[in-house]
């Protein structure tokens, strides 16, 4: 009996502890785990990964024309012959048969494969650059989106109690009109406080609505509870290490000038279509019944054989004209991207410095209006303050919680945007 009771002891102290591991909620959200999420669900980086395998495919290709080449036909059918007596040679029905493989290597393309490796090589580089830029654009834009949803879920929250209160200002306005304790004026200001309020609900709603359906195409699921806010990433401790790792990192930077090596070896391509090839060459052949019954001719060649196009109507110097336009169109998007970068490092840089004022400044606003609020409910529970002046108290302390969660938001989102200017390799 002793045994048994101990036993049952043990089971109903138990269950208790299952249900408790039953009920610990799952852990939230992370920003590092939104970023995963929506690195592995961006069509555009599936599409710039895709372009990388292409250029990687092209690169193969350029090698490969220095390889050998091995080559096979034949033919073989059924039919007649009548040579008209010619050589004595009557009508009569033959199988011709023709058979040949060859094989040539080449051994001089005036630079033609040389050129087409190097710019090749020059694709594969631009095409992995894109890929680094699409990476972290969809990063940044994970950040801000995270950024949004979590600000737009506190402001609906607030929005909410707000109008929960104004609602029962607004009965007991109503209420206190019938007995004449307020006259119509007040009633008409509390119903207009209300219906603010459900304004304000509604511009929040709409902005978290917005929010979660972003933040579920980016990363392709719902969002569920959210971490707070990390703290932002390290940047560069001044404008000119920002600016000069920018120059020497950035993957948009580095895809236009290796654009540019690629312009280059396809100019260098157009010239070198002036220029002879030569390659050695083996060919086998046998031959039956091909010219007259019972025709057969056995063969093997072993030599080299050159080309030179000595004119061709104007096509080379075309190609030239068109490699060198755009060698200088490169050259001009290089200095184009590197000039609009420069530019976007400042922005940055002062982007970060603002919103880190601004959330210092809305940090102090959101203290004072929360401690106003505290003390106008004090004032106003000892009838020292009217009902409205809470609302007004409160309607502060939103707009400055407001302020406070759009720069905390905005100070992050700068940062990373930093980061990924200067091609620090993010989460």
């Amino acid at each position: 009996m002793a045994n048994r009771r101990l036993l049952l002891a043990l089971l109903l102290a138990a269950i208790p502890a299952q249900g408790l591991r039953a009920a610990t909620p799952a852990p939230d959200q992370t920003l590092d785990a939104t970023i995963a999420a929506a690195l592995a669900h961006a069509p555009a980086l599936a599409e710039a990964r895709a372009h990388e395998a292409e250029a990687r495919a092209r690169l193969a290709e350029a090698r490969a024309e220095g390889n050998p080449s091995l080559s096979a036909d034949g033919s073989y059918g059924a039919g007649r012959i009548d040579n008209g007596g010619f050589f004595g040679f009557t009508a009569a029905a033959t199988t011709p048969l023709s058979l040949r493989a060859g094989a040539e290597l080449p051994l001089y393309a005036g630079g033609r494969t040389a050129t087409a490796i190097s710019g090749a090589r020059s694709g594969v580089t631009a095409a992995g650059d894109q890929t680094a830029q699409t990476r972290l654009a969809v990063v940044v834009e994970a950040v801000s989106t995270y950024v949004e949803v979590i600000s737009a879920r506190r402001l609906d929250a607030r929005y909410r109690r707000l109008v929960d209160e104004l609602a029962e200002v607004e009965r007991q306005a109503d209420l206190r009109f019938r007995t004449g304790e307020i006259p119509a004026s007040d009633l008409a200001t509390a119903r207009a406080r209300h219906a603010e309020g459900l304004a304000g609900l509604a511009q929040a709603s709409g902005r978290l609505a917005s929010a979660e359906a972003h933040f579920a195409r980016l990363t392709g699921a719902v969002p569920a509870a959210l971490a707070p806010l990390p703290p932002p990433p390290l940047v560069p401790a001044s404008l000119d290490e920002a600016s000069a790792r920018a120059m020497a990192a950035n993957p948009a930077l580095k895809a236009a000038m290796a654009a540019g090596d690629a312009a280059r070896a396809n100019g260098r391509a157009a010239r070198a279509e002036s220029l002879p090839t030569v390659g050695a060459f083996a060919e086998a052949t046998r031959m039956r019944d091909e010219f007259f019954p019972g025709y057969r001719a056995d063969a093997v060649t072993v030599g080299v054989r050159g080309h030179w196009t000595l004119w061709a109507g104007g096509r080379t110097a075309a190609k030239i004209h068109e490699a060198d336009a755009a060698e200088d169109a490169s050259e001009a998007r290089t200095r184009a991207v590197r000039e609009a970068l420069q530019g976007e490092i400042i922005d940055a840089w002062s982007a970060i410095h603002t919103a880190a004022a601004l959330a210092s400044a809305s940090d102090q606003r959101l203290l004072a209006a929360t401690e106003a609020l505290r003390s106008t409910r004090l004032e106003a529970r000892v009838g020292a303050a009217p009902t409205l002046a809470v609302l007004d108290a409160e309607r502060e302390a939103i707009a400055a919680e407001a302020a406070a969660i759009d720069a905390a938001g905005q100070r992050l989102v700068a940062a990373w945007k930093l980061d990924a200017l200067i091609g620090d390799d993010l989460p």
